[in-house]
């Protein structure tokens, strides 16, 4: 979801007959909007703490975790 109010006008061929002034609020982020990467990133960036993962403080899409004594993983986006 997105985190500031993002208003778009209607495309052709979607407008409503009549209402063709009115704009859209969009809920989500879409394919192409210049705020899609962030929350994308936001998003996967979660997910990998929420399940144990350490965010590298020098390279941002450098995720690593641990498991016991052997087992390292590592994802690099």
């Amino acid at each position: 979801y997105l985190e500031e109010e993002v208003y778009l006008e209607q495309p052709p061929g979607y407008s409503v007959k009549g209402q063709e002034d009115k704009v859209l609020k969009l809920k989500k982020a879409l394919y192409g909007l210049k705020q899609a990467p962030r929350m994308w990133n936001s998003r996967i960036n979660k997910y990998f703490l929420d399940n144990g993962y350490l965010r590298c403080p020098y390279e941002h899409s450098l995720y690593i975790k641990v498991n016991g004594h052997e087992d390292i993983l590592v994802v690099c986006l």
